[in-house]
């Protein structure tokens, strides 16, 4: 089936590694042009050497916890693309802690690599996308269901979903829609060191704790990377022309809420 993207530029954010690089080698396979970045020169590197012989790809170093970085990093693409018609967010996880544990440093840096970082790239994508095109921000199931010792995601993510939701109004009059999804367990980096320091709080092993989680998801197991990437392809795609300012979780279906 022809979705729609071959030939689009896309902009995938801390692409070298869990959800970003599965995004990216996804719309490579779809036939689009993709600019990567993140802020580690060696995985980005190695993430570029698995990629370029998919399609034709960039790279740009950029740390989304630096604003005048998140700047560069977009209009860096879209000078390297010669355009950009998809922008999609992907970010690193904050660091674990509870709100007794949490210091102002920690929620200043959780402000800027979460919510901040997230606001530019909307901001500056939308300033370059001539005529249409998509914001996909990959956000995390905490927006619907806390999760313990995780609040500064618990808070912070929180916003994005207004974020969403009213540049989707504002920016809808001139054909950019925007929308994110919701995550939930996904087989990456991530989920083994929440493992690991969950074990840790509660003298478990990392085995049991993976074991729990996994008793948590109605499709009992975790999910992976390439799946919410899909869901990425979808929403950038010419099947979802009429879907802006949604929040589409990819959980299998662990958020027990029904709005």
């Amino acid at each position: 089936m022809d979705l729609g993207i071959k030939g689009k530029r896309v902009l995938v954010t801390a692409s070298s590694k869990g959800i970003g690089f599965a995004t990216a080698r996804r719309f490579l396979e779809e036939g689009a042009i993709v600019t990567i970045s993140s802020h580690n020169a060696e995985s980005l590197n190695a993430a570029y050497e698995k990629l370029k012989d998919i399609g034709q790809v960039y790279k740009i170093i950029a740390d989304l916890n630096e604003p005048t970085e998140v700047s560069e990093l977009v209009k860096g693409s879209y000078e390297k693309m010669g355009g950009l018609d998809v922008t999609v967010y992907v970010t690193g996880s904050p660091k674990p802690g509870n709100v007794l544990e949490l210091s102002d440093a920690d929620w200043r840096a959780g402000f800027n690599l979460l919510l901040l970082s997230a606001v530019i790239v909307v901001r500056e994508s939308a300033k370059l996308m001539k005529s249409g095109g998509r914001i996909i921000l990959s956000t995390s199931m905490t927006l619907k269901q806390p999760i313990d010792n995780l609040d500064l995601s618990n808070v912070i993510r929180l916003s994005l979903a207004g974020l969403i939701k009213s540049a989707s109004r504002e920016l809808g009059s001139r054909g950019i829609l925007i929308n994110g999804v919701m995550p939930g367990w996904t087989l990456t980096e991530r989920v083994n060191q929440l493992a690991k320091d969950r074990a840790k709080r509660e003298g478990k092993t990392e085995e049991q704790v993976i074991s729990e989680i996994v008793r948590e998801v109605p499709l009992r197991r975790i999910g992976l990377p390439e799946e919410v990437a899909n869901v990425i392809l979808f929403l950038s795609s010419s099947l979802s022309t009429y879907v802006t300012g949604a929040l589409i979780p990819v959980d299998g279906g662990i958020i027990r809420g029904t709005l």
